[in-house]
């Protein structure tokens, strides 16, 4: 009890700290902005037929694409290829929900239930019918690194790759023996997902299901509920969805979602949406539809991977871009390749300079390692504001008491290196808009300009 006594009080005070007797410094509290303190374009910005048709193209390609050039160019797309479960199965660092290692046990376990000797044993067609996971590993067990250290542990289980929306199409390549997991190949990733959360589309599906007008959904609350089911589901914001105008009720549009059958067929459904909560086809680029936008996803919580069907920092920006049929990759380091790109200088200075000269308002990535920001435009003070999805900043502290006792008693979320300085994250935990210089004049945060190392404007080549 004493132990534990002594840890909260060295924790409270490297971070607190100490001045003069009886005197204290606040904890530190970021500074956010809200929807009012943003620079809207003033005029519409066109986006290019070329690039909207990017965006179907690119969408469908797991069904227009045949499988085999699919499975050719596997190596190229993002993900793990199905060759990493015996990369997984010698691997002794990755920790569970019980914040233990694997037992080699658990981890033969998985890679007993996959026959690499049939790969690929499936090969169909197939679409998401309800928002799940893509894993790195046929499990929903998570993998996590080691817990004690700054910025690992919860939330960041490294086997969530990506979240997928339902009417996601799919390749589907390979089944696990147990028929639980299905090895595919999305839009925009590849990897493991439950078989339970997909159907196979066959062409006649397809057919049905292909339309010249898709729409994307304004909110994650758009409903999608037909009168001949019982199954319903909330859009998300990026989801794809098939409409077609009703004549008979002109402020409403008809939708296409899915559901399975008994065989795990693909069941086309449709729900009647008003046409104000779905962007159709003469969406426009504007201050007035960013900010309802943008309204839908601040304080919207962190959720690395899509993990509960959040938002991390690239598929924020992903989804909110997407509703517009700009495509984006869904790795924040491959966002970089798309536009035109500026590396910066190290200076702070400079790099504000850069931002305000080349950055387009909500067409501009920022980028330092790990994380994407999106220019929004400049505060009334002239710096440069970001909206971004982040689980926290990083924060140093120089405490050697406190430090020798995390080698006999580790805190979760904090370490030292070999210098002896302690490193851990001040929690935001969700979508904010802040300064780039956020955090700047603590003496322990790091501010994401300090980090910021290369800009890419969207609609430039």
């Amino acid at each position: 009890m004493r132990i534990a006594s002594m840890l909260v009080f060295f924790f409270i005070s490297s971070i607190i700290g100490c001045k003069n007797e009886g005197e204290k410094e606040l904890p530190f509290q970021i500074k956010t902005f809200t929807l009012n303190d943003l620079d809207y374009p003033m005029d519409t910005i066109e986006i290019p037929k070329s690039r909207q048709k990017e965006f179907i193209t690119n969408f469908f390609l797991p069904w227009n694409q045949s499988a085999q050039v699919l499975l050719d160019s596997l190596e190229t797309l993002p993900g793990r290829d199905p060759s990493y479960l015996k990369e997984y199965l010698i691997d002794d660092g990755w920790y569970g929900e019980n914040k233990k290692p694997h037992e080699k046990w658990q981890r033969q376990e998985i890679v007993d239930n996959v026959d690499f000797t049939s790969f690929p044993n499936f090969l169909k067609k197939g679409i998401v019918i309800a928002h799940t996971n893509l894993r790195r590993v046929p499990t929903h067990r998570p993998g996590f690194d080691t817990y004690s250290k700054a910025g690992e542990g919860y939330p960041f289980d490294y086997f969530q790759e990506t979240g997928l929306w339902a009417n996601t199409p799919l390749l589907l390549v390979h089944t696990t023996d147990d028929k639980q997991w299905c090895y595919v190949i999305s839009p925009y990733y590849k990897g493991w997902v439950a078989l339970r959360d997909v159907a196979i589309a066959n062409e006649d599906f397809i057919t049905k299901w292909s339309t010249e007008n898709y729409g994307m959904p304004l909110s994650d609350k758009v409903n999608l509920h037909s009168p001949v089911s019982n199954y319903a589901l909330n859009a998300k914001m990026g989801m794809v969805l098939p409409y077609e105008e009703m004549i008979t009720k002109p402020n409403k549009v008809l939708v296409n979602y899915v559901s399975a059958d008994e065989n795990q067929n693909a069941h086309l459904l449709t729900a009647e949406v008003e046409k104000s909560e779905i962007a159709l086809g003469n969406f426009k680029f504007s201050g007035n539809t960013l900010k309802h936008l943008v309204s839908n996803l601040i304080g919207r919580p962190y959720g690395w991977g899509g993990h509960l069907e959040n938002r991390d920092c690239s598929s924020m920006i992903r989804d909110l871009l997407g509703t517009y049929k700009l495509w984006l990759p869904r790795d924040s380091g491959d966002q970089m390749a798309i536009g035109r790109r500026y590396d910066f200088p190290d200076g702070a200075e400079e790099k504000i300079k850069l931002i305000k000269e080349k950055g387009i308002p909500f067409l501009t990535i920022l980028r330092k390692k790990g994380h994407n920001m999106l220019y929004v435009g400049n505060s009334p003070k002239g710096e440069p504001l970001i909206l971004h999805a982040i689980w926290g900043l990083k924060t140093s502290y120089a405490d050697t008491q406190l430090a020798d006792l995390l080698d006999t008693y580790p805190i979760e979320g904090i370490h030292k290196d070999e210098n002896g300085t302690l490193y851990g994250r001040h929690i935001i935990g969700e979508a904010v808009i802040t300064t780039v210089t956020v955090g700047e004049g603590n003496r322990d945060i790091t501010s994401p300009l300090d980090e910021i190392y290369a800009m890419s404007t969207i609609l430039k080549d």
